[in-house]
């Protein structure tokens, strides 16, 4: 009998996982959050000997894309007994399912399997990528795409999913995702990006600088200046140098720093006042970006 396991799951209200005719699947274990209104799941499955199967799709279109496998092989199939031409095995591809359109996920002489999927409406889809989205990509189920850069972006939300970071980082890759699958470039790729304008670098400062403890969305900022948020991201960095979630996080880090050599706040006060969940959160970033915990640091410079 199968069992699933829902590990987590983000603040958000999510709709439930509709895991499809499963046969030889013994046990599903799910982590699940909410980011740019895509429904993001880290999925494990442990899986018995010989052939297994299940249906990938759902109500809303599905992208799988699958980060490991112990054992035989796996693969995606429009009939569950017909295998689909391909020239690798091993693990990385990625699988589109529009709604409720029936593809498989087939393995065999796999031990267990574990696999990032995203499930969203082309709605949603349009918000983020605006003028660029291609809605044809989404009408047709697409089987066992190797791709390097989406599969170290869903290597990194898988992550997320496990401990998140903060909210402009996950959707920061969420936009990256969604724009690798779905985007109609109307340039070539290797063309600089385009910056914002001077006027727009600014409100998205001045609003940062107004909400510095507050839990900044990438839809918020690019709402702020017209922008879909995959160009919204794409110009921030080509004016900073840096994508929103790290030129962020690095702003607070110098304004805890500020608080700090103050030494007036405490530790859990300063990261509450710095846009930080917790201090745990806090320490953990701060070590990662200065290289030393902010005690310590405090420390060394008291003369």
């Amino acid at each position: 009998m199968l069992t699933s396991k829902a590990i987590t799951c983000g603040a958000q209200e999510q709709p439930p996982f509709e895991f499809r005719s499963p046969h030889g699947v013994r046990k599903m274990e799910y982590q699940s959050r909410h980011w740019n209104g895509v429904t993001v799941r880290h999925v494990v499955q442990h899986l018995s000997p010989g052939r297994v199967w299940h249906d990938l799709s759902s109500k809303d279109p599905t992208v799988a894309i699958l980060l490991d496998q112990v054992g035989g092989y796996c693969d995606a199939r429009l009939n569950v007994n017909r295998p689909p031409p391909r020239t690798r095995f091993d693990a990385g591809h990625t699988v589109f399912v529009p709604g409720d359109v029936t593809v498989w996920g087939y393995s065999d002489g796999i031990e267990s399997t574990r696999d990032l999927r995203l499930s969203f409406s082309t709605d949603v889809l349009a918000s983020i990528l605006g003028d660029e989205f291609e809605i044809g990509k989404t009408r047709e189920p697409v089987l066992m795409v190797y791709d390097d850069r989406i599969a170290r972006c869903a290597s990194l939300l898988a992550e997320e999913c496990r401990e998140p970071e903060n909210r402009l980082y996950a959707e920061g890759l969420t936009t990256a995702l969604t724009a690798l699958l779905f985007t109609c470039w109307k340039h070539p790729r290797s063309e600089r990006a385009k910056g914002l304008a001077p006027w727009q670098l600014r409100r998205v400062r001045e609003f940062f600088e107004a909400h510095f403890a507050e839990d900044v969305s990438l839809r918020e900022l690019a709402d702020l200046v017209g922008l879909s948020q995959s160009q919204f991201a794409r110009a921030f960095k080509a004016s900073t140098g840096a994508p929103p979630h790290r030129w962020f996080v690095t702003a607070r880090i110098k304004r805890a720093q500020e608080l700090l050599l103050q030494g007036r706040a405490s530790l859990a006060d300063v990261s509450i006042r710095t846009g930080f969940a917790d201090q745990s959160h806090f320490t953990k970033v701060f070590r990662r970006v200065i290289g030393t915990s902010p005690g310590h640091w405090q420390r060394s410079r008291r003369f």
